[in-house]
């Protein structure tokens, strides 16, 4: 009995790995740095007020963790930074703390703003005065290598813009019934679910009806937790990760779990809450803190630099493309071609994360697939070239990886 259940868990585990590690559709989020907030007038006081909130939650979506917070300055720094009656006392309170300076940057989000527009909104405000008006939509859009300098500087990870797209199953269990949360069976709940991920930088899909005929049957599956069924009906969206949320009533107050599967095995959340709201966002924040943490860059996790063997490399333009490619990965701190020959390239990476971070960010879109150093071998070209430059031959030995460009 004990060997059938590990052979059905292994089975699970690797019909997971072999869906989540089929070519992969991964989205960059073109709109990463701009966010937008509902504002009572156009004021710069009222501006400066809702960039400094903004960029709270911007840095939350960048690094990928609700943890970076934790580095902001308390909250009442700003006040006492500003109240010149009492500078004394706030230089003997803070000056002397390391965060000091980094702080006082903090309080004032301006200098980070790259542009901001204003657009009428339907949608009303109510003033101090108890006075309702029509709110202006403020969108800005922060500086991305500001806001990637600043996260670095406080020693936090952060998260590129090609992110795992995510596949979110949800079954409620309510008093009025049993129900899977899709744009089809229940729109306002879809809409919530959506919205918190575009909040946390999660590229998301939500089940189709029309994609599935037993629909009670899916219900049934993730309720029982039936992983193999799961999986299976997940294929045609092909997604990088699949969250599965179950919710019931209980008492006042839902209970959730979530679970989350990412072709390296899955883990699992468990929340009391009080309204559907916090059910789905206890969802989505722990995808977003599961997901970051494998593919951001982790101040110091593994940091260091290594010699990386990049094949295929055949015209002038894929060298000015995947220099251009490596570059801009938030893992990498530093790009240096060590020595080129034949179609290939050793270059030496700074990297703020590991190897196992870089791999994992590469295979999110394909460009660059790994590639073994014995498959390298089997290469015609490779085989002359390493028998008639002993010296070449050493450096590619020393390698740490090794992956083949694939040209647009």
């Amino acid at each position: 009995m004990k060997l059938k259940k590990i052979a059905q868990k292994l089975a699970i585990t690797l019909l997971a790995c072999l869906l989540l590690s089929l070519p992969v559709y991964a989205e960059r989020l073109t709109d990463l740095y701009t966010l937008s907030s509902l504002v009572k007038d156009t004021s710069g006081e009222q501006r400066a007020l809702v960039a400094n909130e903004l960029l709270k939650k911007l840095l939350v979506k960048v690094s990928g963790t609700i943890a970076v917070l934790e580095k902001m300055p308390p909250e009442d720094f700003s006040t006492r930074l500003l109240d010149q009656e009492n500078e004394a006392e706030f230089l003997e309170l803070y000056s002397e703390y390391p965060g000091y300076e980094l702080w006082k940057e903090l309080t004032s989000a301006q200098h980070l703003i790259n542009q901001f527009s204003y657009t009428a909104s339907n949608e009303s405000v109510t003033l101090s005065n108890g006075e309702v008006v029509k709110g202006q939509l403020l969108e800005l859009t922060f500086d991305e290598a500001g806001v990637k300098s600043l996260l670095h500087r406080l020693n936090t990870q952060v998260w590129d813009a090609n992110r795992p797209k995510v596949l979110f199953w949800v079954a409620l269990e309510s008093r009025k019934g049993r129900t899977l949360i899709t744009p089809n069976s229940n729109a306002p709940l879809s809409n919530v679910l959506t919205s918190l991920s575009e909040e946390r930088g999660i590229p998301y899909q939500l089940p189709d009806f029309n994609l599935h005929s037993a629909t009670d049957t899916l219900f049934s599956d993730i309720w029982g937790g039936f992983s193999q069924q799961i999986i299976t009906a997940s294929a045609p969206y092909k997604p990088d990760a699949i969250a599965v949320g179950k919710i019931k009533a209980s008492g006042s107050n839902w209970r959730v779990e979530w679970r989350l599967f990412t072709g390296m095995g899955s883990v699992w959340h468990n929340a009391q809450v009080r309204t559907l709201r916090e059910a789905l966002q206890e969802g989505v924040e722990f995808s977003a803190e599961e997901l970051s943490k494998r593919y951001a860059s982790q101040a110091g996790q593994g940091a260091g630099t290594y010699q990386v063997m990049i094949s295929n490399i055949k015209h002038l333009q894929d060298y000015a493309a995947i220099t251009a490619y490596l570059n801009g990965l938030a893992l990498t701190s530093q790009v240096r071609v060590v020595q080129s020959a034949d179609q290939r390239i050793l270059f030496e990476l700074g990297l703020r994360g590991g190897l196992d971070q870089l791999k994992a960010n590469l295979a999110l879109d394909g460009r660059l697939n790994e590639e073994s150093f014995f498959g390298l071998q089997q290469s015609s070209n490779y085989a002359q070239q390493v028998t008639t430059d002993q010296p070449d031959k050493v450096k590619t030995e020393q390698a740490d990886a090794y992956f083949r460009w694939q040209a647009n």
